[in-house]
């Protein structure tokens, strides 16, 4: 059975090839996630230490302390989604390459 023809004789986006990045560039977004990655854990794991001295100097139970990461995690995700809201209305131009708002124009 034969294809159906096409509906436009005008090209789509969908008959062409992807164009891919070099690899060069690739590997140099690679580290860039990667180390925004490590800094993303080392931010987390940094609160880990401070958790006793916040439940002493608050008055907090041990179940009641299991939301201080939580908080932190969901304020960070916040501001990371008002500072990709506030950068696509400023600055339309530039292309979000990570989740820590680093762009690349």
């Amino acid at each position: 059975m034969s294809p159906l023809p096409a509906l436009s004789p005008a090209g789509t986006l969908a008959d062409d090839e992807p164009k891919g990045l070099s690899r060069t560039r690739r590997l140099v977004l690679l580290v860039i996630f990667c180390l925004v990655q490590f800094l993303d854990d080392f931010n987390d794991s940094a609160l880990f230490s401070a958790i006793p001295a916040i439940d002493i100097s608050m008055g907090m139970i041990e179940s009641q302390s299991t939301w201080i990461l939580t908080a932190s995690q969901l304020t960070f995700a916040s501001f990371l989604l008002i500072g990709n809201e506030w950068n696509s209305f400023f600055n339309d131009d530039s292309l979000c390459t990570d989740t820590s708002g680093q762009c690349i124009s």
